[in-house]
């Protein structure tokens, strides 16, 4: 009797996945997108907000010409938009002097190649992103260049190449021929931006400049400042904005601006994933109710053999744990490609942390089986009502 009781419940799963294969498969393709969808936003939001800090280490405020204190942050830290302007040297210096000021490192920006910014700066440049050179020399000299680790894998320079430097970050620009740099080492790995820089000294930015400003004095275009202490940090901003050339800006607070700008972005991408869940479900739940209509004679034939109904509910519940899983794995395989492809498509290794990704599929894993398991109650229940005799008499 056991024995027949299994292959019967065997049969009719296996019934379920061959009589309806198209119901099957897209219950499982649109279940295994929503899931790696869902995932794979709230995997990406949390990396970005790990990449925008891990960039921001050791930078509390950016000093650089009044104007958009997000667009000097993205000038500074992420080097993806242009600064508002110049500020003289003289200003960074008494920054640094200040008791309240670890560190103030000068920046110096306008050039690029390959699209790679050229930053002109000092030696704190180097010590503020923990690079080393992993070939070559680390010594920043004038018109000498440490190409970032990307930036040398892009541009193919190596040490000892020449190059000449194009005005404006896009390539296409005037190129300054009369002032060519020297590789001089290239950079380890950091990633972090600096593996996207070219560094050189702020004298070189000076020489390949020169009779193009009309300053008098010599200029940067931004101070990276670290500070002491919490009180620094909560009235320095304000002491510096307060000068009439100067605007301070604090990155971990433009940033989350900026991604709360954005949030409504992410949040319409996760409407969209679980919306294909929920098609998922809606599918699987019209599979398994035309199914469970198709199959009453046998689940009578089970009930006249002694299955119970909570039997008879365990056997649709298997059916709907198959789709369930089939997509899970799908969309895991999905999830941890993803690391890999963003890396190729977008160029920038990212922190991806694969725990992370992990607990996401998780948490969106349990909400998908929870939403299907509502779904099949009505399925599970009309099981359970089947009237046996009228399935076995036909009456």
């Amino acid at each position: 009797m056991l024995g027949l009781r299994l292959q019967l419940r065997l049969r009719l799963i296996g019934a379920f996945l061959r009589e309806r294969p198209s119901h099957f498969l897209l219950a499982v393709v649109l279940a295994a997108l929503g899931m790696a969808s869902a995932t794979a936003v709230l995997w990406l939001r949390d990396t970005l907000e790990t990449h925008a800090a891990r960039q921001a280490e050791g930078i509390d405020i950016v000093v650089g010409a009044k104007g958009s204190a997000l667009q000097n942050v993205l000038a500074a830290v992420y080097h993806v938009d242009v600064p508002n302007g110049n500020i003289p040297l003289a200003e960074v210096e008494a920054i640094a002097a200040r008791p309240d000021v670890a560190r103030a490192v000068p920046i110096a920006l306008g050039d690029s190649v390959g699209g790679a910014r050229i930053v002109g700066t000092t030696a704190e440049f180097l010590t503020l992103y923990e690079a080393r050179a992993a070939l070559g020399s680390d010594a920043i000299a004038p018109m000498g260049a440490l190409l970032g680790a990307e930036v040398a894998r892009r541009t193919g320079l190596r040490v000892g190449d020449h190059f000449v430097g194009t005005h404006g970050l896009a390539e296409g620009g005037e190129e300054h021929d009369s002032h060519p740099y020297l590789v001089t080492g290239i950079l380890a790995p950091t990633g972090r931006i600096i593996d996207q820089l070219v560094v050189t000294a702020l004298e070189s930015v000076w020489l390949v400049h020169e009779g193009h400003t009309a300053a008098t004095e010599p200029e940067v275009t931004f101070a990276l400042v670290t500070v002491k202490g919490p009180a620094a940090m909560a009235t320095l901003p304000r002491a510096l904005n307060a000068r009439p050339a100067l605007q301070a800006a604090v990155p971990a607070l433009e940033s989350a601006r900026l991604l709360t700008v954005f949030g409504w972005v992410v949040a319409l991408v996760q409407a969209f994933a679980w919306t294909m869940v929920a098609a998922a479900v809606a599918s699987l739940f019209g599979a398994l109710m035309q199914a469970a209509a198709r199959r009453e004679p046998d689940f009578a034939m089970l009930s006249a053999i002694g299955a119970r109904p909570m039997r008879l509910a365990l056997l649709l519940l298997v059916e709907l744990a198959v789709v369930v899983l089939a997509a899970a794995a799908i969309a895991l395989a999905i999830v941890l490609g993803l690391p890999a492809v963003a890396t190729a498509w977008v160029g920038v290794a990212l922190p991806w942390r694969l725990w992370t990704g992990v607990c996401w599929f998780g948490v969106v894993l349990s909400v998908t089986a929870l939403v299907a398991l509502l779904a099949g109650l009505p399925v599970v229940i009309r099981a359970g009502r089947v009237d046996v005799a009228q399935q076995l008499t036909g009456h």
